[in-house]
C-alpha cells in the first residue's frame, strides 16, 4: 500500500512579516509604560531618601540647640567635627559623623544625568570618622541642595533640602535638574516632602518671608538684615540655586 507524505507547511514570508509588524508594534505600545513605571518607582525612592535625610536633620537639631547643620558654623569650629569638604557635603558629613544617617545612596538619585551610577562607600572615612571620605567628595554631584542655618523654631513652611536644579523661576532647570525639568521635591521644615511639577511652577506656591506666595525659594527663608544670621542653600554644580560656598536668603520684595 503506497502511502503519500503529508506536505509540511512553514509560514509564509508575508505572515512572517505581519508577525514581526505586530510584535514591533506591541513593544513600542510596552517599552514606554514599563520605563515610566520604573521613573515614577524611583521617584518614590527619592521621596523616601530625601524625608530620612530631613529626619535625620531634625534628629541632629534635637542635640544641637535646635539648630538644624550648617556647615558654615561647623568649618569655623576649631577643631571642626567634619572636615575635608566644603558645604553640601559637611551638610551631609555631620550627620554621617554623628551616627544619625551614614548611608551615602541617599544623597544619589538613580535618573539624575549627574549620576555615574557608582555609590560611594561612605560619607565619612572609616578610619576617621573627622574626616570626609574621599569617595563621597571627588568628583561627585550630589542629587540634592541644603538649606544651612536654620532652626528648628522657624517656620513649618521654611524648605531644608530639595532635588538639585531649582531656579529662582519655581522650575527645576532642564539642564541641571535631577529630572530635568520634570520637577522635583522639596522637604519642609514641618516634616512633609512634596513633589511639585514644573507646569505649577514649584516656588509659586511657597510662603515666603514676607507671608505671601512666591517664586524664589531663596525668599522662603527666614531673612535677617544681619547677613551673617541669613540661612545660605548649598549644592555641588552644576544646580540651580545653591553653590558649594552656599547662597545667602533673599529679603522678599
Amino acid at each position: 500500500m503506497n502511502t503519500r507524505p503529508v506536505p509540511i507547511r512553514g509560514f509564509t514570508l508575508i505572515e512572517l512579516l505581519t508577525v514581526i509588524a505586530i510584535i514591533g508594534i506591541l513593544a513600542a505600545l510596552i517599552f514606554p509604560t514599563i520605563s515610566k513605571v520604573r521613573e515614577t518607582a524611583q521617584r518614590a525612592v527619592d521621596a523616601n531618601n530625601l524625608r530620612e535625610v530631613l529626619k535625620a536633620a531634625q534628629i541632629y537639631a534635637a542635640d544641637n540647640n535646635d539648630r538644624l547643620p550648617d556647615p558654615a558654623a561647623i568649618a569655623a569650629l576649631s577643631p571642626a567635627p567634619v572636615s575635608g569638604g566644603s558645604g553640601p557635603f559637611l551638610w551631609a558629613g555631620i550627620l554621617a559623623q554623628r551616627g544619625i544617617l551614614t548611608d551615602p545612596t541617599f544623597y544619589f538619585a538613580k535618573n539624575d544625568p549627574q549620576f555615574n551610577g557608582a555609590y560611594p562607600a561612605a560619607i565619612v572615612d572609616p578610619a576617621n570618622r573627622g574626616q570626609l571620605d574621599s569617595g563621597f567628595v571627588t568628583d561627585r554631584v550630589l542629587s540634592l541642595e541644603f538649606v544651612g542655618g536654620l532652626r528648628m523654631s522657624d517656620p513649618p513652611s521654611t524648605p531644608v533640602a530639595f532635588t538639585r536644579g531649582l531656579l529662582a523661576t519655581g522650575t527645576w532647570s532642564v539642564d541641571n535638574g535631577v529630572y530635568r525639568d520634570t520637577g522635583g521635591y522639596i522637604a519642609f521644615l514641618g516634616g512633609n516632602v512634596q513633589f511639585f511639577p514644573n507646569v505649577t511652577e514649584a516656588a509659586s506656591q511657597l510662603t515666603l518671608n514676607n507671608g505671601r506666595k512666591g517664586s524664589s525659594i531663596l525668599q522662603a527663608l527666614p531673612y535677617s538684615t544681619n547677613p551673617a544670621a541669613n540661612p545660605r542653600v548649598y549644592a555641588t554644580p552644576p544646580t540651580g540655586t545653591g553653590s558649594l560656598t552656599g547662597v545667602a536668603a533673599e529679603k522678599a520684595p
